[in-house]
């Protein structure tokens, strides 16, 4: 059942990795997506193997101009806005937080959070009027529990958490919903290069470190970026109209533990 029909889904950072199996599982319900990345060649070649007047738009969060133009671009293009997806974000490698610097602390928190942020304020208007809406963000499981060496990103996640409760008790009146996904060990690249990483620091092998990962996951086994889109998709729907300020752990049951 595509429960989407007709509806118009924009998601940050869309173009690969988690947005892109967001857009795919809003597209497969329904929706017509608006691809928004600011690698926009490869935001154009997803759009055109999505089909069904998908489109893609260049866009820098850390810019309240790029975002202006994303919500001109999506209501010129489509008509109107449903569902907000923001899920563009970065990391730098794991370190110790002596070691970070200013720059790199700086560009977590404007990419992370301060582009949920600009996004979501350019979107508020025309949902604000229609007086319906979902806006969904792309947190973290260190978004609800700190762990060592990634500091800039916690602190990011932590804060998208944070505004995702604030906007849903903000638009309640507007019958807009605001919810916060969650993923865990997510198998992509970026996980594989953080597993990379850790494996250095921690002085093993990446088959061991990959190994001591998984055990950590009571259901034994990464999460696929498809898992995370389908949850997005159903926050998207109908199904989830009376759900709005929760968060939602994609992880395996990583924290139960």
């Amino acid at each position: 059942m595509r429960d989407l029909e007709g509806k118009v889904a924009v998601v940050t950072g869309g173009a690969r990795g988690i947005g892109l199996a967001c857009a795919q599982a809003l597209s497969a319900a329904g929706a017509r997506v608006v691809l928004a990345d600011i690698d926009l060649q490869e935001a154009e070649k997803r759009a055109v193997e999505l089909g069904d007047g998908s489109i893609a738009v260049r866009h820098d969060v850390r810019d309240s101009g790029s975002a202006q133009n994303l919500v001109a671009t999506t209501l010129r293009g489509c008509g109107r806005v449903d569902v907000l997806v923001n899920n563009a974000g970065m990391n730098i490698g794991p370190r110790a937080t002596v070691d970070i610097t200013d720059d790199e602390y700086d560009q977590v928190l404007s990419i992370n959070s301060r582009g949920v942020f600009l996004t979501t304020r350019a979107f508020l208007p025309p949902l604000i009027e229609q007086r319906s809406g979902r806006i969904i963000n792309m947190s973290s499981i260190v978004g609800q529990r700190g762990v060592a060496m990634v500091l800039p990103y916690t602190a990011s996640k932590f804060a998208v958490t944070g505004m995702t409760q604030s906007l849903a008790a903000e638009l309640a009146p507007y019958d807009i919903t605001v919810n916060s996904v969650h993923p865990g060990f997510v198998a992509t690249d970026l996980h594989s290069s953080v597993v990379t990483a850790f494996s250095s620091l921690e002085g093993r092998t990446v088959e061991a470190e990959d190994a001591a990962w998984r055990a950590m996951v009571p259901l034994g086994r990464y999460q696929s970026a498809g898992d995370i889109g389908e949850m997005v998709a159903f926050l998207a729907s109908d199904k989830a109209r009376n759900i709005t300020g929760s968060a939602f752990n994609v992880d395996g049951g990583l924290l139960l533990a």
